[in-house]
């Protein structure tokens, strides 16, 4: 899976930044071009997984929620805006409401309320802990993540040192990570979900 990650760099690498050719890759997905269905995949998964993983805490449940929110990527690629969306919180933003439905069919399951979890609230964190990641660290996590290149190769395109770049990249994952701890979600317990 990393060495797949490595190879997905998109086929307008050397013409667009980071941001313009995944949302060049959404657009193909709009058209229906399964090549680049698969490069944003290989290229996105394993953020979304371990986003999806915090929030929900079993393996198998991330999973299937990861295996929906790609089939919503097909269906909504059209109506991706590229002019206002930058394709990491569109794609956030889609795991993010994927996982808090999870998590509210499992309360429901369990005769519990959902109504404490307030969606709109939810988005706002998520809103401002995107703002407060500096552009250049965004820029980075696109790269590493859409973009499939490594420290080295970052580190190059913009003026950087690799170690630089592995410092920003780790601090700026911790902040993401850090959003859906502030929000209230711990991981379940894993032993208890997978015995009921």
């Amino acid at each position: 899976m990393h060495s797949l990650r490595k190879t997905a760099v998109s086929r307008v690498r050397t013409e667009h930044s980071g941001r313009e050719r995944e949302a060049d890759l959404i657009t193909w997905i709009a058209r229906g071009d399964a090549g680049a269905f698969r490069e944003f995949y290989e290229a996105t998964n394993g953020l979304l997984f371990g986003l999806l993983l915090r929030i929900l805490g079993h393996t198998q449940t991330a999973e299937e929620v990861l295996s929906e929110l790609y089939e919503e990527v097909r269906q909504k690629a059209a109506r991706f805006g590229r002019q206002t969306e930058r394709p990491l919180t569109w794609l956030i933003f889609m795991a993010h409401r994927r996982a808090i439905e999870c998590l509210c069919r499992k309360l429901r399951t369990q005769s519990q309320t959902a109504s404490t979890i307030n969606i709109t609230e939810q988005r706002r964190l998520i809103r401002e802990a995107m703002d407060s990641i500096p552009d250049l660290h965004q820029q980075m996590i696109e790269m590493a993540f859409f973009a499939g290149m490594t420290n080295h190769e970052i580190a190059k395109e913009l003026g950087q040192t690799p170690e630089r770049v592995e410092a920003n990249l780790r601090n700026a994952m911790l902040r993401l990570f850090q959003l859906f701890s502030a929000m209230g979600f711990s991981p379940l317990n894993t032993t208890e979900t997978e015995s009921t």
